[in-house]
């Protein structure tokens, strides 16, 4: 697959099973481990974007809770969208360090907010927080390098 050539949308019959809250909207996945994951929705206020989805079978561990992986995986996005609102792409994750603190479990809706700092010599600190049905889950800390692209 060409890098950059993926891009899927959440179909009808997904946004229904997901029953995102008001304001949600999906967003488009632009990668096959993303979308294997989603789909994920986005709610776009004047002060936040926030990111959320609808746990299914396939987030869960053995215990019925989501799993750890999906938390991260998902903390990861979230950190992501942040970094974004303050240095243009392309960037790579440095660093996302994931304090659990509660479960979510199949059915519940997660979702969470993150802020970004200002970079610092191409470094952006964000931190977010992560719940379900009003619960935290998670505090997220991630570290973002912005990339220069080389001149060809």
């Amino acid at each position: 697959m060409k890098l950059g050539s993926f891009s899927q949308k959440a179909t009808p019959e997904m946004i229904a099973a997901a029953q995102p809250p008001a304001g949600f909207e999906s967003i488009l996945s632009s990668s096959p481990f993303g979308w294997e994951n989603g789909p994920i929705f986005e709610k776009i206020t004047e002060d936040r974007i926030m990111r959320g989805f609808r746990v299914a079978p396939r987030h869960l561990n053995a215990g019925g809770m989501v799993h750890g992986g999906m938390v991260m995986t998902f903390a990861d996005i979230l950190l992501a969208t942040a970094a974004h609102s303050v240095a243009s792409p392309p960037m790579v994750t440095v660093r996302v360090t994931t304090d659990f603190i509660g479960p979510a479990v199949e059915g519940e809706w997660v979702q969470g907010y993150a802020e970004a700092e200002a970079p610092v010599d191409g470094m952006i600190p964000v931190r977010g927080l992560i719940e379900a049905a009003g619960r935290p889950v998670a505090s997220v800390q991630g570290l973002f390098k912005a990339l220069v692209r080389s001149a060809k």
